[in-house]
C-alpha cells in the first residue's frame, strides 16, 4: 500500500488543540561519570529490521504536561508530542502517519523511555509499529460509551492477513498504549477482510508488563492478542472495548499473573459509532454475523490471572479456553456479564489439579466443561442448561455476594498540573537526593504539582521527602519492573537505610510521603548492597506514608527489606507495583484503603540487567537455592493489614512467601481474586483480630489459613490437588 494516501472516503476527524503547561525548574547536577545511554542510545532497529523514517525532529525529549480534551486519572506527562517536533505525524488523516509516529517511538526509547503523545487527531497507519520497553504511546481518550467525537483515532489502512501472530502494534515489555481509538476504514460486512490483531504481544521483545488502557476498537477482526510459543507475563489490560468480526481477546502463554479489567464486547460499538464512519453495518447483519463467527476471548496457557467486570455480548463463544503451548489455564473472575452467546464459556483443557472460579456472575449460553479441572461458580445466575462436562467438573455455590462493595475502579487524587522537570545527569556514583529534594520542596511551596524525573540510573544516598499535595514522578506511565534487557525508564540505586542496625519500624524511610495526597509514580528502586547474600537483609522502609490518600502507582521495589509502611493512612491507595522485598511488602492502616493488581515474586531478583549489580547477583537459574529457599518461605510476610477499617486487597499475588495476607486487629477488611503461589510450608491468610472476608483466591501447597482470634470468611476458593474445597467460616 503506497506511503502516501488520500483518504476520500474517510470524513475527517478535526484534532483538539493540545495546551501543553510547562512550569519547569531546572536544577544543576554535578560532572556525570558514566552515561549507561552511550551503549544503546542509536538503537534504531526493531524486530522486523526497519528502521524509521527520516525526519525534522531532533530526537530530544521535551517533557510538558498536556492539558487534553478529555478527563484522565492522572497528570499526563508528555516527552515527545510528534505534531508539535517535527515528526511526520499528521492529525488530518491525509497521509501516512507510520513512520512518524515510529521515530517518535525510538527517540522516546533513546532517551531513556517516557511517553509519546499524539493529540486529538485521525492518524493514518499502513505498516506494523513497535513500541520498545519503557515507552508509552498516549493519545486524548474519548470513551465511547460517553460519546463518539473519540479523540485520538487510529485509521489502519494495512493490507489485509489472516495471522494470529502478529499485530498493527507490537508491544515489548514494560511498553504501554494508552487511549486511542482504533478503526479499519477497509472493513465492511460485505465482504468481510481478516486482519491480525490490532495490539500484539510480539516475539523475542521480553513481553513482562505490557498495559493496554483505554482502547476502543471500533470494528477490529482481531482485537488484542498474545504470543504462542513464547511466553510473556503480567499483561495488563483495562477498559478496552469494541466490536470484533473472529476474536476480540487472544491471551496466550503468559507465565505470571495479568490483569483484565472493565472489558466490553459488543456489536454497538460499530454500529453506534459515529456518522462519519463509513461501512457501517445493519443491526441484523452484524448480530447475525458475530453470533455465527466471533470468539470473545480465546484463552490457552494463562497462570493466575485476575478478571474483573468483563462483559461478552452476542457472540459465538462468550470465552473458550483450549490447551496451550506450554501449559493450562487457571483463573479467577468475579463480575462477569455473558450474554445473548450460543456458548457462554466452553472449558476443552484445563489443569485437573484445580481450575477455574468465577463469582457475581450472569452467563447466557452453554456452559461446556469436557476436561477434569473444576469450574466453580458462586453466586451465578445460568440461563442454560449444562451440555457437556466430566462429572463433578462444575461445581455451584449459592451465596449472595451483592452487599459486597469491591472497589476495583477506585483511584487517587489527582495533584495540580504544575511541573518541575529534575534536569539530573545520570551517575551510579554521585547522589542525586539533594537536587531532587530542592525541586520537591519548591513545588511544595507552590502548593502542589509534579516533580519528574527524566529516564536515567541515579543514585540516592540520602532519604527524600514528597511534600503534601505533590507527586514524584519517573519516566514509566504505566506499570514497569526490570527486564532481562532494555535499562531504560527512572530507576534509582538505593544506599541509604541498608545498615545492620537499622530499626525499620522507626527509621525514616527512603521516600516519605509527608502529607495529604502526596504520591510517587513510574520509579523503580533497587538496593545493590542488600542481595541474597548480605549477611543483613534488613533496610528501612522504601515508601512511608503520613497522611490521607497518600499513593505509590506504577513502581518497582527490588531487594528491600521491607516494601511500603501505609499504617495510620486513611484512603490510601497502591497499584501495580512489582516487588521482591524480604520480609515485609505492605504494611498498611487508617480507614478505607486500597491495594491492587501488585505482584511480589522472586523472579524480580534474577531478571534484571540494572547497571550497578554486584558480580555474584543471583542468575535465573540459581532463583530457587539462593533466593526462594533461603530467604522468600522464610521471611516475607506480604501483606500485613494492621488496626484498620475496611482496608480492601485486590488482584494482589505473591510467590513464596512465609505469610501471604495477614489481617491483625482491623475490621471489614476484604480480599479479592488473590492468589499465593508456592506457600510451601507457609500461609495464605492470617486472621489475628477483628474480621476478613475473602472472595475468589487460589493457592498452590501450604496451608489455607490460620485462624488465630477473629472472624474469617472464605467464598469460592481453590487450592492445587484440593480443588473441591467449599465455603468456609471460622471465628475464634
Amino acid at each position: 500500500m503506497k506511503k502516501k494516501i488520500i483518504l476520500g472516503l474517510l470524513c475527517l476527524i478535526v484534532a483538539a488543540s493540545c495546551i501543553a503547561c510547562n512550569n519547569s525548574s531546572k536544577t544543576e547536577s554535578e560532572v556525570v561519570t558514566y552515561d549507561p545511554m552511550d551503549n544503546w542510545k542509536d538503537y534504531k532497529v526493531d524486530p522486523r529490521g526497519k528502521y524509521p523514517a527520516e525526519s525534522t525532529a531532533t530526537g530530544e525529549t521535551k517533557p510538558q504536561i498536556v492539558e487534553t480534551t478529555y478527563d484522565t486519572e492522572e497528570v499526563v506527562v508528555a516527552d515527545i508530542i510528534p505534531t508539535e517536533m517535527g515528526y511526520a505525524v499528521d492529525p488530518t488523516g491525509q497521509t501516512d502517519s507510520t513512520d512518524g509516529i515510529q521515530a517518535a517511538l525510538y527517540d522516546c526509547f533513546a532517551a531513556g523511555g517516557g511517553t509519546v503523545y499524539l493529540p486529538a487527531g485521525n492518524y493514518v497507519v499502513t505498516d506494523t509499529i513497535y513500541v520498545p520497553s519503557y515507552v508509552t504511546l498516549r493519545g486524548d481518550y474519548q470513551d465511547a460509551d460517553e460519546g463518539t467525537d473519540y479523540g485520538t483515532v487510529i485509521s489502519i489502512w494495512a493490507d489485509s492477513k489472516d495471522s494470529t501472530s502478529e499485530g498493527t502494534f507490537d508491544m515489548s515489555g514494560c511498553s504501554g498504549v494508552i487511549g486511542v481509538t482504533v478503526y479499519y476504514p477497509l472493513q465492511s460486512l460485505y465482504e468481510v477482510i481478516p486482519y491480525p490483531y490490532a495490539f500484539y504481544l510480539a516475539q523475542g521483545t521480553d513481553g513482562r508488563v505490557v498495559t493496554l488502557k483505554d482502547i476502543t476498537i471500533i470494528n477490529g477482526y482481531r482485537g488484542i492478542g498474545t504470543q504462542y510459543e513464547e511466553n510473556h507475563e503480567c499483561l495488563m489490560i483495562e477498559n478496552a472495548k469494541g466490536t470484533f468480526l473472529e476474536t476480540g481477546f487472544g491471551l496466550n502463554n503468559e507465565s505470571d499473573v495479568g490483569h483484565f479489567s472493565d472489558i466490553t464486547i459488543s456489536s454497538k460499538y460499530w454500529l453506534e459509532a459515529s456518522k462519519d464512519y463509513m461501512n457501517k453495518p445493519t443491526e441484523y447483519a452484524i448480530n447475525t454475523h458475530m453470533k455465527e463467527k466471533t470468539t470473545g476471548f480465546l484463552i490457552t496457557d494463562i497462570d493466575w490471572p485476575t478478571f474483573h467486570n468483563i462483559k461478552v455480548d452476542g457472540c459465538a463463544y462468550g470465552m473458550t479456553v483450549k490447551k496451550g503451548y506450554r501449559g493450562y489455564f487457571v483463573g479467577e473472575m468475579i463480575d462477569v456479564e455473558i450474554t445473548n452467546c450460543t456458548s457462554a464459556i466452553r472449558i476443552e483443557a484445563t489443569d485437573e489439579r484445580w481450575g477455574s472460579i468465577i463469582s457475581r456472575a450472569k452467563l447466557e449460553g452453554e456452559i461446556v466443561n469436557v476436561s477434569k479441572g473444576v469450574l466453580k461458580l458462586t453466586d451465578v445466575t445460568h440461563e442454560d442448561e449444562l451440555k457437556e462436562f466430566v462429572e463433578g467438573s462444575v461445581s455451584f455455590e449459592d451465596y449472595d455476594l451483592s452487599s459486597y462493595d469491591i472497589k476495583f475502579n477506585t483511584t487517587y487524587k489527582k495533584p495540580k498540573s504544575n511541573l518541575i522537570i529534575v534536569d539530573l545527569k545520570e551517575s551510579i556514583r554521585l547522589d542525586a537526593s539533594v537536587q531532587i529534594q530542592k525541586a520537591l520542596d519548591e513545588m511544595g511551596a507552590q502548593g502542589g504539582g509534579v516533580v519528574y524525573i527524566p529516564g536515567g540510573n541515579y543514585r540516592l544516598d540520602n532519604p527524600i521527602t514528597v511534600p503534601a499535595g505533590v507527586e514524584l514522578r519517573g519516566a514509566s506511565s504505566v506499570p514497569n519492573r526490570e527486564q532481562n534487557s532494555y535499562p531504560a525508564g527512572t530507576m534509582f540505586m538505593c544506599y541509604y537505610g541498608d545498615d545492620a542496625n537499622v530499626n525499620p519500624d522507626t527509621d525514616q524511610a527512603l521516600v516519605t510521603l509527608n502529607g495529604d495526597y502526596a504520591g510517587i509514580s513510574g520509579i523503580r528502586f533497587i538496593y545493590p548492597e542488600n542481595g541474597v547474600d548480605d549477611t543483613d537483609l534488613k533496610t528501612t522502609y522504601t515508601i512511608r506514608g503520613k497522611g490521607k490518600g497518600v499513593y505509590a502507582v506504577n513502581c518497582f521495589i527490588l531487594a528491600a527489606g521491607y516494601g511500603v509502611d501505609f499504617r495510620n493512612c486513611d484512603e490510601h491507595y497502591i497499584e501495580q507495583i512489582y516487588t521482591c522485598c524480604w520480609f515485609n511488602t505492605y504494611r498498611l492502616g487508617g480507614k478505607d484503603g486500597v491495594i491492587r493488581d501488585c505482584v511480589q515474586n522472586g523472579n524480580m531478583v534474577t531478571r534484571t540487567n540494572a547497571e550497578g549489580l554486584p558480580e555474584d547477583w543471583p542468575e535465573e537459574s540459581e532463583m530457587k537455592d539462593r533466593v526462594t529457599l533461603p530467604i522468600l518461605v522464610k521471611y516475607v510476610e506480604n501483606v500485613i493489614v494492621e488496626d484498620a477499617v475496611n482496608q480492601q486487597i485486590i488482584g494482589v499475588f505473591a510467590y513464596a512467601t512465609k505469610r501471604t495476607i495477614v489481617n491483625r486487629n482491623s475490621t471489614g477488611t476484604l480480599a479479592a481474586n488473590v492468589g499465593s503461589d508456592w506457600l510451601e510450608q507457609g500461609v495464605f491468610f492470617t486472621q489475628d483480630g477483628g474480621d476478613m472476608t475473602v472472595i475468589n483466591s487460589m493457592q498452590a501447597f501450604g496451608t489455607s489459613y490460620d485462624c488465630i482470634k477473629g472472624k474469617l470468611t472464605m467464598y469460592n476458593r481453590i487450592t492445587i490437588d484440593e480443588p473441591h474445597e467449599r465455603f468456609e467460616e471460622v471465628e475464634k
